[in-house]
């Protein structure tokens, strides 16, 4: 009887120390976020992203892809210095000082419609509408809401994609951006 009660004491502390385990977790996540936040403005201010952002529309000329579409790496994208938005966005979102202050879930190409309806792709840094957007079609960095673009579909730094910062987990990863991850590591 004593090892019965014991069992099932043991199973009620259990779940109340998983459930005190996922409420903590939660709680470190939204304070993660929030650091997260703070690591864009303190590490890399608006300033910085807005250099970085015109030193590539500055040294990559655009250039649409021919017939196929084709996702250049960074690489390509240095030695050619033409390219697309996907090519100027992914050579942007793997830029050294972005990778090392900016957790790869908060950096994202994002397929958007512009104001007109056309697709195009940018960066962008953050989560929702006060994200940051690097764009090839603009030199100063706007919010996700000062852009007008709505935002299809992004790919974090790990490939993961998301719709509306959630993360689409049985979605299969895009074979393009996959395979220039694979090639920086």
């Amino acid at each position: 009887m004593k090892r019965l009660f014991r069992i099932l004491l043991i199973g009620f502390a259990a779940h109340a120390l998983l459930t005190g385990c996922a409420t903590h977790k939660l709680k470190t996540q939204s304070a993660q976020s929030k650091v997260h936040y703070k690591r864009i403005q303190g590490d890399l201010t608006r300033a910085d992203l807005t250099e970085i952002n015109r030193s590539w529309n500055l040294f990559v000329k655009y250039k649409p892809d021919s017939l196929r579409d084709h996702w250049q790496s960074p690489t390509e994208t240095i030695k050619l210095r033409t390219g697309d938005c996907e090519d100027i966005s992914i050579a942007k979102m793997l830029d050294p000082a972005i990778r090392k202050s900016i957790p790869a879930d908060q950096l994202r190409l994002s397929y958007v419609h512009t104001p007109q309806g056309e697709p195009h792709m940018v960066l962008i840094i953050g989560l929702g509408s006060e994200a940051f957007v690097l764009d090839n079609l603009f030199d100063n960095i706007k919010t996700l809401a000062e852009s007008g673009y709505e935002p299809v579909y992004q790919l974090d730094a790990d490939g993961r994609v998301y719709r509306d910062d959630i993360w689409l987990r049985s979605h299969p990863r895009f074979e393009k951006f996959e395979m220039i991850l694979s090639e920086l590591k």
